[in-house]
């Protein structure tokens, strides 16, 4: 009996050995996965946060064009509207120049004028 004892026990640390390091090697497995998963999602957000970056640059970039344009449209209407107003003042000095012929109505001279405006 001391021979089945011995080899029982044997039997029973090879048992425990395989199931330790199976243990062992299903942890090992397990810290990979999860190394392996981390690096995913870093990778993942890297991503995704580099095209949010792209993206807000092209954003800021419309934006700023759209500004350039709106400042130029601006720009042009200050300039139409200081001709016109130039325009206004020069027609008006040559109304006042034209002589009033007494009639009470509209000359024919001052017609063109408005014609002109």
């Amino acid at each position: 009996m001391n021979r089945y004892l011995v080899i029982g026990l044997g039997a029973l640390a090879i048992t425990a050995a395989i199931v330790w390091g199976g243990v062992a090697a299903v942890s090992k497995v397990e810290s990979l996965v999860d190394k392996a998963a981390a690096s995913a999602r870093s990778e993942r957000d890297n991503y995704w946060r580099a095209e949010i970056e792209k993206s807000n640059a092209a954003a800021q970039a419309k934006i700023a064009e759209t500004l350039k344009q709106t400042m130029a449209a601006q720009d042009a209407a200050r300039d139409q509207i200081e001709a016109a107003n130039q325009r206004a003042d020069a027609l008006e000095k040559q109304n006042v120049s034209l002589p009033d012929d007494g009639t009470g109505g509209i000359s024919r001279a001052r017609v063109r004028l408005l014609n002109q405006r």
